[in-house]
């Protein structure tokens, strides 16, 4: 019994780690697609519309008859909700074409700090300052992002501690990662980071309206789908940019729609409704451990003193943030046994969701 709760616990964790392996692929093949050529909107439309498709049967099958429960009130929340968490962020993969996958994923950072002030605007998240559990979720989300400043502000010493491009990448376009247009991508991966911070809490309140996790996910992907086809349609009406060949841009839509869109919206519901909106936000962190590494050995680009000091620090930021986290959530199932007791019942009715 013991066992099986402890497994229960880390099962939010696991769902993150595999959100962050999912994003570094996706970051990856979304940087060599761009740096071909392929409009980044179009990658958007046709992730958002598989992505959609490919979640209805779940939907089906786990929550059949509860689309008819989606009210407008519903509908205006999943509207935003694709709106901030899918449709704005998009601006990200012009960034990224504009910048390099180990410089644009160091902005994933900006998510957790403005995140956390969010959840604490709006009392979503406790904050007491007057605590030690208080003080140690503050330093650890302060830590991330000094880590994330160090990995963009300081270089140092270049280390070769292994071989790097080693699938011989060489970029179209290269040397424009750095050219006039850096400044329009930093600032459209700001903008980008911001709007998934508040898509966090727009989460946390649309599953407050439409609590059907698979069904929610159908909705947003396909009204973010029409959101990213009107930008897409309005930058680039050609219809070369919209078909569909065999080539990376269709490896890439399969494989964000599958892993970065369908499991990972899911995915994420489930884990907001089990540790908040904060929760997934800290876990941004990881994936510029994981891009920053990769992108060395399969892009080429260097690895610095910098980024690995910055790596250490953004880990050591997010385990102080969720030891705090841990140790607030020990006390008050201890404190508030009823509660408890209503959020196993809940978690029993959510188990179709977890064991996805």
């Amino acid at each position: 019994m013991g066992a099986s709760t402890n497994v229960k616990e880390w099962w939010p964790a696991i769902f993150m780690v595999l959100i962050q392996i999912f994003t570094t692929g996706l970051v990856l093949l979304t940087k060599v697609v761009v740096d071909s050529g392929s409009l980044a909107w179009t990658l958007l439309t046709y992730r958002f519309f598989l992505g959609a498709i490919l979640t209805v049967p779940l939907a089906m099958f786990f929550e059949k008859g509860r689309f008819k429960e989606l009210t407008l009130k519903a509908f205006i929340w999943i509207f935003t909700s694709a709106l901030v968490g899918f449709t704005v962020p998009g601006f990200a993969y012009i960034g990224l074409g504009d910048t390099s996958p180990g410089y644009a994923v160091n902005f994933y950072n900006i998510i957790p700090i403005a995140a956390f002030i969010l959840a604490v605007i709006f009392r979503k998240e406790p904050l007491d300052m007057r605590s030690l559990v208080g003080n140690i979720k503050v330093v650890g989300t302060l830590v991330c992002v000094g880590g994330t400043l160090v990995i963009s502000l300081y270089k140092g010493k270049v280390l070769h501690l292994w071989p790097t491009n080693i699938i011989g990448y060489h970029p179209k376009q290269a040397g424009a990662a750095f050219g006039h247009h850096h400044v329009r991508g930093t600032i459209l991966l700001i903008t980008s980071s911001l709007s998934l911070a508040v898509w966090y809490t727009v989460q946390a309140q649309m599953l407050k309206v439409f609590p059907y996790k698979y069904w929610s996910t159908v909705a947003t992907c396909f009204v973010a789908s029409i959101q990213t086809a009107v930008v897409g349609v309005a930058m680039n009406r050609e219809k070369a940019t919209w078909a569909l060949k065999w080539n990376m841009s269709l490896l890439t839509i399969v494989y964000s729609a599958i892993l970065n869109t369908a499991a990972k919206f899911v995915m994420i519901s489930w884990v907001v409704t089990q540790r908040g909106p904060t929760y997934p936000a800290m876990f941004c962190a990881v994936t510029v451990f994981f891009t920053t590494i990769l992108d060395s050995l399969l892009l080429g680009h260097d690895l610095s003193v910098g980024s690995v000091l910055g790596m250490f620090m953004i880990l050591a930021g997010l385990y102080l943030f969720l030891w705090g986290k841990r140790k607030e959530s020990v006390p008050s199932s201890e404190e508030n046994p009823k509660e408890q007791m209503l959020f196993q019942s809940g978690d029993k009715n959510d188990k179709s969701v977890a064991n996805v």
